[in-house]
């Protein structure tokens, strides 16, 4: 149970600071480079963070689990 909770922690950690990584990218994205094709880099990054919000967050995961599988 422990090694559990540690490896959740790790994990939230983890995924914390990738989303923070990709914050930074996209405001350097967004305020330096001025090329036409920068908006979907930034509609793909904006994407990929909130896609690992919904899943680590929002525990939408937990919607498509039996009860059995709960525990």
């Amino acid at each position: 149970m422990e090694d559990e909770k540690k490896q959740a922690l790790r994990l939230g950690t983890n995924i914390i600071l990738f989303l923070l990584a990709l914050t930074v990218v996209e405001f350097f994205i967004g305020a330096y480079l001025k090329i036409w094709w920068a908006g979907i880099i930034l509609l793909i990054v904006s994407t990929t963070k909130s896609v690992f919000v919904v899943r680590d967050y929002m525990h939408v995961r937990r919607l498509f689990v039996g009860e059995e599988e709960r525990h």
